[in-house]
Parts: structure tokens; sequence; C-alpha cells
């Protein structure tokens, strides 16, 4: 009895630990499974991620890509604005491109083109002075003669209205350019004008120079040349009818005309104003006169021609 029963013990104990072995390999099994889930599910979301970081590039390229575009079509269309506006920069630079020209250097030929028959004409009888460097008879502003409105020697009280020119000295252009320039100032030409000061059908030829802006005009008699320089301010806006303004500063200012006179230069007061006193040939009058006969003395400017330098036509 002893015997059945302690092999019975012993068969409950077998079928004890068999039955937790496939218990214990039942859990192993499900841990095992559980942790291939975990692990493919980290898998999966690690190449999501990359997934989404390799496509996130690409669409960052694509907006730049398009942002690029639309900068370049801007960019282009720029461009095109720039070629269509760059003749009209350069045609005024063409323009402006002359400058001041010494006087050996002017290209005498570029004045033909633009000016008129007579004026070229004009200019022509100056070529001697000019070229060759012929003297001729100077005289400045301030070596005149003070005369009444009845051309006599003007006294104490009366009033201004010719102011005689006489030339007493002979001089060339050369000397006459050289003698600023060795005080360090290079006279140049900043332009010229051909026009008949006084009707006589003489052409003036009118030269002024920079960079003090002064005034040289020459006139030709009999084959001799005369010369008178002012400044620019005693020369002011030449009108077609030879009426030109010079100006003694604020509210003072004068109207005159000048011609050559028997070897002298004869400067008339046409018109004056001098601090809201108005005069019309030497005759106090009022305002409303007086901006009439401005109204009748301005007609239009006479032509200013910009020099052009020999070398810049490659001669």
């Amino acid at each position: 009895m002893k015997k059945i029963k302690l092999m019975k013990a012993l068969i409950c104990s077998c079928i004890f630990a068999m039955a937790l072995s496939f218990a214990a390999c039942a859990n192993h099994t499900d841990y095992d499974g559980n942790e291939e889930v975990s692990q493919t599910q980290i898998n999966i979301s690690e190449q999501k991620s990359e997934t989404e970081e390799e496509q996130e590039p690409e669409e960052v390229q694509e907006t730049t890509l398009e942002a690029g575009s639309e900068a370049e079509m801007e960019a282009e269309s720029e461009s095109e604005v720039e070629m269509i506006a760059e003749p009209e920069l350069e045609t005024e630079m063409v323009t402006d491109s002359n400058g001041p020209v010494e006087v050996s250097e002017l290209d005498y030929d570029s004045f033909q083109s633009r000016m008129t028959d007579e004026e070229w004409e004009g200019f022509q009888q100056y070529f001697p002075l000019l070229k060759e460097n012929a003297a001729f008879y100077y005289t400045d502003f301030g070596d005149g003669e003070l005369l009444n409105k009845n051309g006599e020697p003007k006294e104490e009280g009366e009033y201004l209205l010719y102011e005689r020119y006489m030339s007493e000295e002979t001089i060339d252009i050369n000397r006459y350019v050289e003698n600023y320039s060795e005080s360090g100032i290079e006279w140049k030409v900043e332009d010229i004008r051909v026009f008949d000061l006084d009707g006589d059908g003489v052409l003036e030829l009118i030269i002024q120079w920079t960079p003090i802006g002064n005034l040289l005009i020459l006139h030709c008699e009999k084959g001799e040349f005369y010369g008178w320089e002012i400044m620019y301010r005693g020369f002011e806006r030449l009108q077609t009818n030879g009426v030109y303004i010079s100006s003694g500063g604020a509210r003072s200012n004068s109207w005159k005309c000048i011609r050559f006179d028997n070897g002298s230069w004869l400067e008339e007061v046409l018109l004056e104003e001098e601090w809201g006193e108005y005069y019309v040939s030497g005759e106090a009058v009022d305002e409303d006169t007086f901006l009439q006969q401005v109204d009748f003395y301005e007609t239009e400017d006479v032509t200013r021609y910009e020099p052009v330098r020999c070398m810049d036509l490659g001669r």
C-alpha cells in the first residue's frame, strides 16, 4: 500500500512539474511576441519619421524653388526695365559729355553743323584771332567813362545813362588766358554766341570763360579786332534784341545794351530798378510803367553753343 501511495505521489509531482513547465513556456512565448510587436511598432515609427524627414526637405525645396522662380521673374522684369531706361541715360551723358575746352583744342567744324549760315559766316571772321593768335585791342568794364543822358561827362547828382569803354591795350588770346592762369586759374571756353549786338551788320563773338564766368566780347572792324571784358553778373540773359541784364545785387538791376562806336564801346542804360525806384531812359517812372517796359524788352535768349574738343573726335 505504501508503495502504491508513494508511486501516486511521484506521478502527481511529475504531472505538477510538467504543468509548471508548460505555463512558463507559454508566458515566455507571450513575452517574446509582445516584444516583437513593440519592436515592430518602434521600427515602423522610425521608418515613418525617416520618411517624413526625407519628404520635408523636398517640400521645402519645392517651396524654395517656387520662391526662387518668382524672384528670378521679378529680377528679369527689373532687368528689362533697366534695359529700356539705359538708352535715355546714355543719351543724356552724350549730350553733357563735352564740357569746357581750351582755345587751342576747339573743334571749329563742330560749330558749323549747329550754327545758322549767318552765324557760321560771322564766326569765321574771328578765326585769325582764335587760330593764329592775332592781336586785339582790349579793355574791361573798369575803364569806362561815365556819361549823362546828353552823352557828356556825368556830374554829381546827374543820372548815369551811358558808359564809354576805350581800348588802350593790345593783347592776344594766349596772353589773355595766361594772365589768369598765372594765378592758378586755368581759363577754358564754356560756351560761345555769335550775334549782332547793335544791328550794324557785324556779328560779335561772345566767349564765356570758366571757372570764373567772365565774358570777352569781340568785334571786327576793318580787319582789326576789339575786345571788351565784362563780369558774368554784368551781362546776363542776352536777348535777341540786344538787351541784357546787369545785376548789382538784390533789387538793383539794369537792362542795358552796348554798341561799338568809333573804336570804343558805348553801353546804354535802358531801364533801372534801384530799391523800389524805377527809371526808363533816365526818367523816374512808376512800377507799372517799368514792368511794361521789362515785358517789352524780353524776347528770347540768344543761342549758346557748347564747345567740342578736337581730340574727342580723334583728330
